[in-house]
């Protein structure tokens, strides 16, 4: 059975992962079942609060910090703990994404607020984000490197939260533009898959030119992974995606592939597709007649197609070179469907 990139490194990197990330969630006494429901996000533990093995998500971010500092040359262990603030920030915002979005199941089995409540869940997610900021604090024994690094992850989750409003935001409009909805997910998706590569660059030694470089290719693959995962969210299975089949569609979400179709679809259909968005029609069938006759999915395809170009372009101007070059270049394949 041939092995894909991500599994590769999830082979070589995971464990260490885990191990730091599971290093600051155990809490004895009487807040043991708020960390436990922490655990529960990220897969260690099943609702009960005992060992688990469910499935926990690609944990590609951190994997891209790790490999960015072993890339220029440093040593995976300098990251780790930059790798599992990472991964805690990540969380915090499925968590919250998955209360705003009323989403009842995430990696195939319940979500934290469908199990907990969401004031609870909403707490958890707080949690996180607390304690991914407390351990970005002690991201490198040089104090000027943890200050521009926290810094940089500072600006980070504020443009992450940024993304989030305009996303939110799109939902009671009828009038959104792919060229905004592609601003939204650089702010979203991008910001965090570029801080990844550009901390662990930074923590490997790498000088500014690598790390920008290595930023704006974490940028344009976060824009091609977004696309893929909206094609997926609206064409793909459960069984691909651990969610129901077009939920975003169901949530009346704008993603990528309904903006392409309002962009290109006449007026009879645009009417269509806005009385669905108003929840005055619940006809998903008409929706997908729309998108086949637009070529919704083919126009994601290719914007896909150019943003991994672009994430190549700008990760030939780094050092990085040989293996570690074909690493990042394979895995951002895989990552986006290629």
């Amino acid at each position: 059975m041939r092995v894909s990139s991500l599994q590769r490194l999830q082979s070589r990197y995971g464990a260490a992962i885990d191990r730091e990330i599971n290093s600051h969630l155990v809490r004895p006494g009487a807040t043991a079942g708020f960390f436990g429901m922490m655990s529960y996000q990220l897969g260690y533990v099943d609702d009960r609060f005992e060992p688990a093995h469910s499935k926990a998500g690609k944990r590609f971010r951190p994997l891209l910090c790790l490999i960015a500092t072993e890339a220029v040359g440093g040593k995976a262990e300098r990251a780790l703990r930059t790798a599992a603030s990472i991964e805690l920030l990540h969380n915090f915002s499925l968590i919250h994404d998955d209360i705003e979005d009323h989403d009842p199941s995430r990696r195939h089995r319940a979500t934290v607020w469908k199990v907990w409540g969401e004031s609870q869940a909403i707490n958890t997610g707080d949690g996180m984000l607390a304690l991914a900021g407390r351990l970005i604090l002690d991201s490198s024994p040089d104090a000027s490197v943890t200050l521009d690094i926290s810094r940089h992850f500072q600006q980070m989750c504020l443009t992450l939260t940024e993304g989030q409003y305009l996303d939110m935001s799109f939902e009671g409009r009828d009038n959104v533009r792919s060229a905004e909805y592609m601003d939204m997910i650089e702010r979203k998706t991008g910001a965090l898959i570029a801080f990844s590569l550009w901390s662990g660059a930074y923590l490997g030694g790498a000088g500014e030119e690598t790390r920008d470089a290595l930023r704006v290719f974490g940028l344009e693959l976060g824009k091609a992974f977004q696309i893929q995962d909206d094609i997926m969210g609206m064409w793909g299975s459960k069984e691909m995606t651990g969610k129901e089949a077009a939920t975003d569609l169901y949530n009346r979400k704008k993603t990528l592939p309904l903006l392409a179709a309002l962009e290109r679809a006449g007026p009879e259909e645009i009417e269509s597709l806005q009385q669905f968005f108003r929840c005055a029609s619940d006809d998903a069938g008409a929706v997908f007649s729309i998108l086949d006759a637009t070529a919704a999915r083919s126009l994601c395809e290719a914007r896909r197609t150019a943003h991994l170009k672009s994430a190549m372009e700008a990760l030939g101007r780094t050092a990085i070179d040989g293996g570690a070059r074909e690493e990042l270049e394979a895995l951002a394949h895989e990552l986006t469907g290629q």
